[in-house]
């Protein structure tokens, strides 16, 4: 029996897997090591659960394949930054260390870039060779495939629609820029777009209150939450509809947390398109939800472990 390792890493915690080629999981587990502790402290608590699972298994680990939060240098398996909620990876390559521990290839990427690797191999992008993934989540990534291979660009950091201005001179952002479409439709956006509406209006604030619930509330007939789900749906139509004009995809992926909260802002993504993506382009292009969820960071690990050997 052959399988990879594939391993999410999360500022919270991380998930380790043994994943098969056809995408099925043999097992899995998480851990909560300190991911503001040591790098070899995060490294070896990681080791050891794979390892464990790896003889629990009793087969043939082929490859491991690690999502890093930010961004990772694909030569080294290096993150060259954009990761504060595990700030010891920085400067480290933990595909470096996993892949002298176990003697077999390991790489590391974006964790944005292994989830549009997952969909193309396993979900929603199987029938769409060209298609760009959106991840909404407290912050905001991504990743691009086009003729059935995922795009990383010169330094492996393509994907980054987080930071597409949607609006000049809008909202500051984390990477410096003003307007970023995660400024408009991430979570924490999205809970600020309707509180925002609520306190113009001199309503009281739910301080409990989640994205989630706003895009409930607006399903629920909520028009303050639909007004802010509305925009947040035209920010990410935006994105969408500039990158179609550009490559002429065949399809756009919503994942992330929120891709889960319902179908409202699928179906507004989908009613926005239109005004921005040139008709002919429109014609075939679909807009659907990833499939993966939950376990989308974990086979997306390991589908960039299984891309690297040869088929």
């Amino acid at each position: 029996m052959q399988y990879a390792g594939g391993i999410d890493v999360g500022g919270t915690h991380t998930k380790i897997g043994l994943v098969e080629r056809n995408g099925r999981i043999l097992s899995q587990t998480r851990i909560q090591p300190d991911a503001r502790g040591s790098f070899d402290g995060l490294a070896k608590a990681i080791a050891e659960a794979l390892q464990r699972l790896h003889a629990e298994a009793g087969g043939n680990l082929s490859s491991i394949g690690i999502g890093n939060p930010g961004f990772t240098d694909r030569r080294t398996g290096m993150t060259v930054g954009g990761a504060p909620n595990v700030p010891c990876l920085h400067g480290n390559s933990l595909s470096g260390y996993l892949g002298s521990r176990f003697g077999v290839l390991a790489r590391a990427d974006n964790d944005g870039t292994c989830a549009a690797a997952a969909e193309l191999a396993w979900g929603a992008g199987r029938g769409y060779p060209n298609f760009l993934l959106i991840t909404l989540g407290t912050g905001i990534g991504g990743g691009l495939a086009l003729e059935g291979r995922v795009v990383r660009g010169a330094r492996g950091f393509a994907g980054e629609v987080g930071h597409f201005c949607v609006q000049q001179g809008g909202y500051g952002c984390v990477c410096g820029g003003r307007g970023c479409l995660e400024q408009y439709a991430s979570a924490s956006a999205i809970l600020r777009l309707y509180q925002d509406r609520r306190r113009q209006r001199c309503l009281p604030l739910d301080p409990s209150l989640s994205a989630e619930g706003v895009l409930a509330a607006a399903a629920g007939g909520d028009g303050l939450a639909m007004a802010a789900a509305s925009e947040a749906a035209r920010a990410i139509a935006q994105v969408f509809g500039s990158v179609t004009n550009l490559l002429n995809l065949e399809a756009c992926i919503i994942g992330g947390g929120l891709s889960q909260a319902g179908d409202l802002l699928l179906r507004l993504v989908r009613e926005a398109i239109p005004d921005y993506v040139w008709p002919l382009f429109a014609e075939n292009l679909r807009v659907l939800s990833a499939e993966l969820r939950n376990d989308a960071g974990l086979l997306g690990a390991a589908a960039l472990a299984w891309e690297a050997l040869p088929a």
